[in-house]
């Protein structure tokens, strides 16, 4: 299912906009020639985008959150599993966190 026109996520810049929202369809859809490496990275610099915009680092986390939940949706990823019960989205969710999480942990050192 293609995702619909959406909404640029706020404190962003156009080029981590659409970066974030392929790798994110990527890894919703289950891609496997999709690298982690590249959400990983994109999440990183959408980290630090929103750190920079004066968002503290539990804000950061949120937004994230609820990007990935929104772009789930978005791309009909909101159905759950048939092996695990959970939501699509929620594994993916995890690992963005855990990519942010350690963004955070080494742009504050």
């Amino acid at each position: 299912m293609p995702i619909q026109k959406r909404r640029p996520f706020p404190h962003l810049t156009v080029s981590t906009n659409g970066r974030l929202g392929r790798a994110l369809a990527n890894a919703l859809r289950g891609r496997a020639h999709t690298p982690r490496r590249q959400l990983d990275e994109v999440v990183a610099e959408a980290s630090r985008e929103l750190r920079s915009a004066g968002l503290s680092d539990p804000a950061v986390l949120s937004m994230l959150c609820e990007i990935v939940e929104d772009t789930g949706r978005e791309c009909g990823a909101d159905r759950p599993s048939l092996m695990t019960g959970k939501l699509r989205w929620v594994p993916v969710q995890a690992r963005v966190l855990e990519s942010a999480k350690l963004a955070l942990a080494i742009s504050a050192a």
